[in-house]
Parts: C-alpha cells; sequence; structure tokens
C-alpha cells in the first residue's frame, strides 16, 4: 500500500509517490506485472511473425490471440490483486492498458488472420528522411504530399524494431523521422520541434496541466457528493451548476490523459527517444468549428485505428443496397459504430473500478445508462449539425456562421457532458479519498496550507 500520513482529516502522500501519482500506469500491482509481460510479450511475438509470409502463421497468431487474451483480461479486470486504491487513476490506468492489448490481439490475431503481406502497417517518411540502407522505398500518396514508404530491414534486429514498433497507439513512431501509415492526419502535418525546445515545453505543459489540475480538483472539492444514488449531478443539482461541474468532469478527463502522456515523454527524452514519437495528444480541442470537427480530429486518437478497423468491416458486411443511400447516411451510420465501440470499451473501463457497495450502490453494472446516454447522443448532435444547423447557417456571415455552429457544438458537448459527470463522480473519481495532486498552490493561496483536503 502507499505511504501515507494522515493530518486531522487530511491524506498526505510522502516525496516519492510523485512519479506514481502523474504516471498511474506505474503504480499498478507487483503481483500484475507477470500477467502484463506475459500478454504484450505474446503480441510481440505477433507482431514479429507479420514481417515474414509463411502460410502457417496466421493460424499460429490465431492460436496465440487465446492465452494472450487471458493473461491480459486477468491483467486489467480480476479482483485478485492488492490493487493500490491511492488512487482510481491506476485501476483505471490498469483497464486502459488491458483494453488496449485485447484490441491489439483482435487487431493481429484476429482481424490479421485475412490480411494479405501488403496489407500489415508500413513506415512512412516524413518527408525529409534520407534513405540510410533501408531500401529505397516507393512513392506513396500520402496524407501530406507524397511520403515514401520505409521497409524494415530484413534482418531479426529490423523485424524486432518493427515489432516493437506496432505497438503505437495513435500511429506515432519511436524510430526518427518515420510514422506509421494509419496516422491521422494532424499528425502526419505536425513538425516536430528540436529536442531542447520540446524538452522545455514539456516542462511548461506538465506545469500547466498540474496548476489546472489542482484548480479544477480544488473546484470539485468545494461539494460533498451523495454516491449513494444513481445521478449525483443531474438529479440533484440546478442546470446551470450542473453544466459547471459538466465543465469541470470534462476538463479533468482530459487532463487525466494528457498529464501521464507528458509525463512519460519527458522520462523518455533521455533515453533517445526522439520528440516526433510524441505527438500532441489532443489537437486543440477548444478551436473545433463543429461536433464532428471534435470528436473526428480535435479529441485524442487512441482507440481511432480500431475503432476505424471495425467500423470498416461491419460495413464491409452490410448489404449493397445501403451504400446507394445519400454518403451523409453512410457518415452517420460509420459515426453510429464507432460511438458504439467507444461506448462498449468505457462500459469495460468503468467497469473496472473498485467496487464498494455501500459507498457505490449503484455503481455494480457493467451496463451503464449514463454511459450510454453520453456517447449515443453523439451521433445525434452530429445527425442534428448535418440536417439543421450546416444548412440553417449555410447562407450567413462567415462571423456568424461559425459562431452559432461552435456555440451549438459546445453546447451539445456540455449538455451530453453531464451524463459521463455522472459517471465520474458516482465511481468515486471526486470522492473523498482521492488526490490528484501533491502540493496545492490553489489551497495555499486559500485555506493557507499545501495540501489537498
Amino acid at each position: 500500500m502507499a505511504n501515507e500520513t494522515h493530518i486531522g482529516e487530511c491524506r498526505v502522500f510522502t516525496a516519492h509517490d510523485a512519479l506514481f501519482q502523474y504516471s498511474p500506469g506505474l503504480a499498478t500491482p507487483d503481483e500484475s506485472g507477470p500477467y502484463f509481460l506475459g500478454g504484450y510479450f505474446l503480441i510481440l511475438l505477433c507482431n514479429f511473425t507479420t514481417t515474414y509470409t509463411h502460410p502457417i502463421l496466421p493460424y499460429i497468431r490465431l492460436l496465440a490471440a487465446i492465452p494472450a487474451a487471458k493473461l491480459l483480461w486477468d491483467y486489467g479486470f480480476s479482483s485478485g490483486f492488492d490493487v493500490l486504491h491511492r488512487n482510481r487513476q491506476t485501476d483505471l490506468a490498469m483497464a486502459l492498458l488491458s483494453l488496449y492489448g485485447l484490441l491489439k490481439v483482435t487487431e493481429v490475431c484476429v482481424v490479421g488472420f485475412w490480411n494479405r503481406p501488403e496489407d500489415w502497417p508500413k513506415w512512412l517518411s516524413r518527408g525529409d528522411v534520407k534513405e540510410n540502407g533501408e531500401g529505397e522505398g516507393k512513392d506513396m500518396k500520402g496524407i501530406n504530399g507524397k511520403l515514401k514508404i520505409i521497409p524494415f530491414t530484413p534482418t531479426i534486429l529490423g523485424r524486432m524494431l518493427y515489432a516493437f514498433d506496432l505497438l503505437s497507439v495513435r500511429g506515432s513512431s519511436y524510430l526518427p523521422n518515420r510514422i506509421w501509415d494509419y496516422a491521422p492526419k494532424s499528425m502526419v502535418e505536425w513538425k516536430p520541434p528540436s529536442r531542447p525546445r520540446f524538452l522545455a515545453f514539456l516542462i511548461w505543459e506538465s506545469t500547466t496541466l498540474y496548476l489546472l489540475i489542482d484548480i479544477f480538483e480544488s473546484l470539485a472539492a468545494t461539494r460533498t457528493w451523495d454516491t449513494s444514488i444513481a445521478r449525483p449531478l443531474t438529479s440533484t443539482l440546478p442546470l446551470h451548476l450542473q453544466f459547471f461541474y459538466a465543465f469541470l468532469v470534462c476538463g479533468m478527463t482530459a487532463l487525466s490523459i494528457a498529464t501521464p502522456y507528458y509525463v512519460n515523454a519527458l522520462l523518455t527524452m533521455p533515453l533517445g527517444v526522439p520528440p516526433s514519437a510524441w505527438p500532441p495528444m489532443f489537437d486543440q480541442p477548444f478551436r473545433a468549428k463543429s461536433l464532428q470537427d471534435f470528436w473526428s480530429y480535435r479529441w485524442h486518437t487512441i482507440f481511432r485505428r480500431t475503432s476505424d478497423e471495425i467500423s470498416r468491416g461491419i460495413l464491409f458486411l452490410l448489404p449493397s443496397s445501403y451504400f446507394t443511400f445519400h454518403p451523409r447516411f453512410i457518415k452517420l451510420l460509420r459515426a453510429l459504430i464507432i460511438f458504439g465501440i467507444s461506448m462498449v470499451l468505457h462500459f469495460f473501463l468503468v467497469w473496472a473500478l473498485p467496487i464498494d457497495d455501500e459507498t457505490y450502490p449503484y455503481a455494480a453494472g457493467l451496463i451503464n445508462p449514463q454511459i450510454a446516454k453520453f456517447f449515443l447522443s453523439q451521433p445525434l448532435g452530429i445527425f442534428i449539425e448535418l440536417v439543421l444547423v450546416q444548412p440553417m447557417t449555410a447562407h450567413l456571415p462567415d462571423g456568424w456562421r461559425k459562431t452559432i455552429r461552435r456555440a451549438f457544438a459546445w453546447g451539445w458537448l456540455l449538455w451530453s457532458g453531464r451524463y459521463w459527470s455522472d459517471v465520474w463522480i458516482s465511481r468515486g473519481l471526486w470522492g473523498a479519498k482521492e488526490r490528484y495532486v501533491l502540493f496545492s498552490p490553489v489551497r495555499r493561496i486559500v485555506y493557507g496550507r499545501w495540501t489537498p483536503c
């Protein structure tokens, strides 16, 4: 268990907990290590076999999927571990790593069973890389001009590098001057800064995020939440306060994703990992022009590749008559599938949090109605945006058109964000024992103490 002391009603963590506090994936219980390492080792082996073309390999990968999935499931969702309940971010981190591994097993071993050799992901040059004995590559029409394919070096080491780098979640590469061919457009167009400038950026960004977390948590701590009811936000507060706390929850959600990301980037800089391996987690979400722009381009892309692959597979199974409809119908159908996949993933993420039947009596089920409301309301909002908001504002002056469309997008996000806020609060992420900062400048200024209580 975490080392801690209690001063009055304050819960103070000692300084050596700082690393685990801001990179919760490192704070997992020791006995879970073999499950994590075993599952990801099997994924690496399967990735390694994709560099060969023997016809028996797809069957071997399919068989390897069974023990890999079992190990990863037990890692993220087993109740037998002595989980460090110092911070529920640890529980979420374990579930997230487990889910990503399970999705990777599905992608490589199951969906990849039907892949041809040319179908596996490829490295692309960013345009300024020089060929260095890895093959000349061939021109490929990329997202940002012509990007050259960089083949892996056909040696054991070259294949191992390919297998390890293929673990990339979003399409960035841990090797210099390259990117994966499934990276989104924003990542391809991002120009990495020099190492000194990137290091300075990481320090500044980590400090800024710390202060924002402190501000948001301090505001949330001004209220005691009743988690004995099903909807602690939407059933107890007036609408204006629901919007206020929904904004705080949505901000904390983004900060809880971005903070460990930048901390891990800082930790890998001394190991020689290039800045190009760490593109921004979000693409300026507050500049989103519409709801569709927010979800398609501005929000994080952690599960985008898997969602895209599964949605394409589902659409492929539909009768060809479906594709005679208007392209907007196909776009909305695909959005519904993708948000449905994300909804199921978040069911499991939240379900992984430890259950206390006395404190959280409404939190025990896998199917959470508030999660369903949040994710299924997003394609509805996109539908309204496409058929009503955009046509009605098409002929307005540019300033009015942008303002109205943005107001609709952010109004919809705040309205539906109330449902996600119910989930966040009811599962104890704003509970009395949860702490997101070690030392609080906000509380020092307001209350005269450094410790969050």
